[in-house]
């Protein structure tokens, strides 16, 4: 379990890169259901033995459940446990990034075939001996610090972005844009079925020392800006999740969503 490696409340797991420095990754994270009456939020982590992270890697998954209740909670559950599941038995030669996206578009898959109301987010990261690599699909967000400066490695899955697409092309002003009252929903999520856009790296994503990977459902950035996200990794792992959390629930905002973010810290 988790709480069996825990030192001075950080979770630590030795996992030396072939570039970069990085020997290590701590461990932080928070979830919460914000002012909403039930939790959709999920996340997890594979095996943080030494032994195990050595042999297969580590990942890290975080889920936003849609749908309300019971339905969007257990397909986010779902979502996080079957892709550990997954990453645990990644064939040897069998490319990451591939295998990654395949993943998800499987569970995609099995999702829509079951019928249930509901569908999830998911962002999630593999970290191996040659690097990092991650993937995403809906409007859960991997974030990158480093030296200081925040970046977004993938993109949100949503109407807006369809509809941005649309500005540039001049089939649509941003007033349309602005008017449109669906463009916050998402257009692709595990369960939508169909062909699944997943965001992902190709080339492992080489960790240096200090930085930080996020991963965080939408009620994190739609809170916090990003230089308070950048305010709270600057601390450790652990640290870092608390005084973001505190961030969040600082701001009392009445219509707080589910909010979850998984901090991994390179050392």
């Amino acid at each position: 379990s988790l709480t069996d490696d825990m030192k001075n409340g950080e979770v630590y797991i030795p996992l030396r890169f072939r570039e970069g420095g990085a020997s290590g990754i701590r461990l932080g994270s928070i979830s919460s259901k914000g002012a909403r009456p039930y939790q959709e939020d999920s996340f997890g982590f594979s095996s943080i033995k030494k032994s195990d992270a050595a042999a297969h890697g580590f990942t890290a998954v975080v889920a936003d459940g849609m749908g309300g209740l019971s339905d969007g909670g257990a397909v986010s559950k779902y979502v996080v446990s079957s892709l550990i599941e997954l990453s645990m038995n990644c064939p040897p030669k069998l490319p990451v990034d591939i295998f990654l996206q395949s993943a998800l578009r499987q569970i995609n898959c099995n999702v829509a075939s079951t019928g249930v109301k509901g569908g999830s987010t998911a962002a999630a990261v593999k970290c191996c001996k040659d690097g990092v690599y991650w993937c995403a699909s809906g409007d859960s967000r991997i974030y990158l610090m480093r030296n200081g400066s925040l970046t977004a490695l993938n993109g949100d899955h949503d109407h807006i972005s369809s509809l941005l697409d649309d500005v540039i092309g001049r089939k649509l002003t941003y007033r349309d844009v602005l008017d449109d009252p669906q463009k916050d929903s998402l257009e692709f999520y595990i369960g939508c079925g169909g062909t699944l856009p997943v965001d992902g790296n190709i080339r492992p994503l080489v960790p240096m020392k200090n930085d930080r990977l996020l991963l965080c459902s939408d009620g994190v950035y739609n809170a916090a800006s990003d230089e308070e996200i950048i305010g709270a990794l600057s601390h450790p792992a652990a640290a870092a999740a608390e005084k973001l959390g505190g961030v969040i629930a600082s701001k009392g905002y009445v219509n707080q969503d589910n909010y979850t973010a998984v901090i991994l810290e390179f050392i």
